[in-house]
């Protein structure tokens, strides 16, 4: 199962992972697509299933970041109480990724707490990564 090999899911447990796989839509985009601009409501949380995606952040001397690894995360914005995502994702190439509605992803987490925690943790770890890259 494509889910479970991902960093950010790969400890929680299987039912979990399952009913996370039930409401996960795989959604296909063309070169140029804009997923989301910063200010856009936070709705929807993003694996990349193949392609890449650019994260912006700041309008001025934009921070940038490319989202180009199988089972990748972004859209973080949703899942960590924001109303609004606060960097814009556009695609660079055709682009397939797995989007998941955050109220979905909630939904499962409070039917699995532990699953829930394993992955926030994933996430904080994910998310100090992707700090560090983007400093260097």
């Amino acid at each position: 199962m494509f889910l479970q090999k991902t960093n950010i899911f790969k400890e929680l447990r299987q039912e979990a992972v399952n009913e996370i796989s039930e409401v996960a839509l795989e959604v296909s985009y063309d070169r140029g697509t804009t997923l989301f601009s910063s200010g856009d409501p936070a709705d929807y949380f993003y694996i990349l299933v193949n392609g890449s995606v650019q994260l912006s952040i700041g309008e001025e001397n934009p921070k940038e970041y490319i989202v180009h690894n199988l089972g990748e995360a972004f859209g973080w914005s949703s899942v960590v109480g924001n109303d609004c995502y606060t960097a814009r994702a556009q695609c660079l190439v055709p682009t397939k990724v797995l989007r998941i509605n955050k109220l979905d992803l909630e939904k499962v987490f409070d039917a699995h707490e532990r699953s829930g925690r394993k992955f926030y943790m994933s996430l904080a770890k994910q998310l100090g990564q992707r700090l560090m890259d983007m400093h260097h």
